[in-house]
């Protein structure tokens, strides 16, 4: 199944994989030249989509929607991420340039997240839990529900900022439409899960906003933060944002883990009972939102947007628990995706088939996307990889294959730069060319083969083939010379052809020839003095029977002779 938040644009597409190696739950698959999502594995954490520099991935986009919203009038209300410091300084300019375009209100996303900070301090306070883990993040969320459903129950079953936030506009504008302006691909699906139905209507990337209001930015607009009670959590979207707005708690310890690399490797800690009273802050993406894969395809300032975020953060109070406006109650469930079981026996036979016939063959480079050779193989088990893909293999094979070319022509070869010193030679070239013991590297072509003609040919060689005789003495050798000009890599190559002997075996079939025909030729000249003479003969016999037989018509006509 193909996902229907990140497509891929396959007339863009290099295969250089890059996407393949950055996804982290090996979603992202490539046969039979193609890459493919399979949506069952993917979490939506937007690393292919970032990853990739040649504009081969797309995210899903409600922009449409929501302009015609804006344009048929309706109430519509945007909830922006806290993450928006990365590219406006103040929320007050982002929020007079979209109610210019029609929006009835802006408003921070951070007054939900002011909440979840709220519900996680009650979570605290009841310490029930053997540790919470956060669930701010759609991403980790469902990471969790595909590949850990065993840890479901240390998720905090509290909605997300954006759920939250959504949910506390909708209970103050019940017709109106929410609109979340995301640095994250993830939301996109969060607002479509069945269990949040409601709170959000649809996303707008920052990119797209950007784009939409550029030509109306102002340099000089600027007006102050509005507070508001929770101020302090605008600054979740930076790495321990969640934990910056918490005040210190007897019952549970902090960790903030961000990156689904080292999210994964704390959930194993989990797993092995490593664990025990933490509230762990989980973001998939390094850097937490304002490292969002939205934001990665076009120019922000993520540092700049931290120290506007901390400048108007500082000293601020802390969260505090109590009441909450609306229902911020969320169920996690088990959505493992089904992977069929291989045996030992199944794993080392696609290994072998694979090449992976040794320990030195088994390299766990990850070129291939994989971590591990082992994981490869049950990838191509499974169907979601192809097994001629080896980086190492595919060098290894070509290494051997233009050795044994090299090795084996009968023809010498040549390398040399653009200044035409050598840079490399076969075995042939140095045997024919009697450099056996020398190291050529270096040497001026013209110092073993010199010809005016030939070098001038090779400095201005061309795209085509250019061909060259010539014979010299010094080797007493015959050399038919093929020149091609490689300019993308800055060198040119001689082929040597050796065509001495060919050319000594012509010389003397030609003699044969002219010695044939000498022979031919004077057996004919001996044959036709023959019948000259043998005619000659006949005629003068020829005659005297002639003679005779006349003299005996007479005597028989009884003539006196």
């Amino acid at each position: 199944m193909k996902s229907d938040y990140i497509r891929l644009v396959d007339s863009h597409c290099h295969n250089c994989l890059r996407c393949v190696r950055a996804c982290p739950t090996n979603a992202m698959t490539y046969l039979h030249n193609q890459p493919r999502i399979e949506a069952n594995d993917c979490i939506l954490c937007g690393r292919c989509y970032a990853a990739c520099p040649h504009d081969a991935k797309s995210q899903k986009s409600e922009f449409r929607q929501v302009k015609a919203w804006l344009d048929a009038g309706e109430e519509v209300i945007l909830s922006a991420a806290p993450s928006f410091a990365v590219i406006w300084e103040n929320i007050g300019a982002l929020k007079n340039l979209l109610i210019r375009r029609g929006f009835k209100e802006v408003e921070e996303t951070a007054r939900g997240a002011a909440m979840v900070s709220r519900a996680y301090l009650n979570l605290m306070q009841e310490h029930k839990m053997k540790n919470i883990i956060t669930t701010c993040c759609p991403a980790v969320n469902t990471l969790i529900e595909k590949e850990y459903p065993d840890l479901i129950d240390q998720m905090a079953p509290v909605v997300s900022p954006l759920i939250a936030h959504g949910r506390m506009i909708k209970k103050n504008h019940p017709d109106a439409k929410v609109v979340f302006l995301s640095p994250c691909i993830a939301k996109y699906k969060e607002i479509e899960d069945a269990r949040f139905a409601g709170a959000v209507d649809a996303c707008i990337s920052m990119e797209e906003a950007v784009t939409w209001v550029q030509n109306d930015l102002k340099e000089d607009e600027y007006e102050e933060w509005e507070a508001f009670e929770g101020s302090v959590a605008r600054i979740y979207p930076g790495a321990g944002g969640v934990i910056a707005t918490l005040p210190e708690n007897e019952n549970y310890e902090y960790l903030p883990v961000d990156g689904i690399e080292r999210v994964k490797v704390m959930l194993e800690s989990i797993r092995k009972g490593e664990l025990e009273g933490c509230l762990l802050e989980v973001n998939s993406c390094r850097g937490a939102c304002l490292s969002g894969p939205l934001l990665s395809h076009f120019a922000h300032t993520e540092f700049a947007g931290q120290l506007r975020i901390n400048k108007v953060t500082a000293r601020l109070p802390k969260v505090t628990p109590g009441e909450l406006p609306v229902d911020m109650k969320a169920v996690w469930k088990d959505d493992s995706s089904f992977h069929p079981k291989h045996t030992e026996e199944e794993i080392r036979r696609q290994m072998i088939a694979m090449g992976k016939t040794s320990p030195m063959k088994i390299h766990d480079c990850g070129g291939c996307g994989y971590e591990s050779c082992r994981l490869k193989a049950i990838a191509v088990l499974d169907g979601k990889a192809d097994p001629k893909i080896c980086l190492p293999e595919a060098l290894e094979a070509a290494q051997s294959l233009s050795n044994v070319v090299l090795d084996n022509t009968p023809n010498g070869i040549i390398v040399v730069d653009n200044d035409l010193n050598i840079r490399e030679m076969n075995k042939i070239s140095r045997k024919i060319l009697n450099l056996d013991m020398v190291n050529p590297a270096g040497m001026p072509l013209e110092g073993i083969l010199p010809n005016e003609a030939l070098i001038d040919l090779v400095r201005n060689a061309g795209r085509k083939t250019a061909y060259f005789h010539c014979y010299y003495e010094m080797y007493e050798k015959l050399f038919e010379h093929a020149i091609v000009n490689v300019k993308e890599q800055g060198i040119k190559v001689i082929i040597l052809m050796d065509r001495t002997r060919e050319t000594l075996q012509e010389a003397e079939l030609a003699a044969m020839r002219d010695k044939t025909m000498e022979v031919t030729q004077q057996v004919i000249n001996d044959q036709m003095r023959t019948v000259q003479e043998i005619a000659s003969m006949l005629g003068e016999t020829t005659a005297k029977s002639k003679t005779a037989l006349l003299k005996l018509q007479k005597v028989m006509d009884g003539e006196t002779l």
